[in-house]
């Protein structure tokens, strides 16, 4: 009777063990092949580069992740054509200085161009920052998924 106990508690054991074992395998086969993370203005899938754009279909298993990859998409755009408006000015700061000689209207044009080039470095921080939650709301959503 003891042997058949033991036996028992043995194998008990040993079905305890391995289903730990195969659950962290399985979260080690998640973060290592699935898991993006960022790499400079890139990011990394397991071996896999991936770019802001191909992000998207990343995000099918995040509800939140995704709403917040839109919110960083929309502050990249804004942050965008704020730096073009920025460039913009600058020309036409430049072009009315050399030909009308107005120094009042290429002073207002650079400081257009000041006033646009620090909203778009708020907008592009805006947005890493938005990515970057998307990111670990993914990754979370990924690893612990809810049921």
């Amino acid at each position: 009777m003891k042997r058949n106990c033991l036996s028992l508690f043995i194998l008990c054991l040993f079905v305890g063990l391995s289903s730990q074992a195969f659950s962290q395998d399985s979260l080690k086969y998640k973060y290592n092949n699935l898991h993006i993370s960022r790499y400079g203005s890139a990011f990394l899938k397991g071996n896999q580069k991936l770019g802001f754009k191909e992000l998207s279909r990343e995000f099918s298993i995040s509800d939140l992740g995704l709403d917040l990859y839109a919110k960083a998409k929309k502050q990249k755009t804004t942050g965008t054509i704020l730096r073009f408006i920025s460039m913009a000015s600058g020309i036409a700061a430049v072009g009315v200085g050399a030909n009308n000689g107005n120094r009042n209207l290429a002073f207002g044009f650079l400081g257009g161009q000041m006033v646009f080039l620090l909203g778009s470095m708020r907008y592009q921080a805006l947005s890493t920052q938005s990515l970057d939650r998307a990111l670990i709301q993914r990754n979370k959503d990924l690893m612990f998924p809810q049921q």
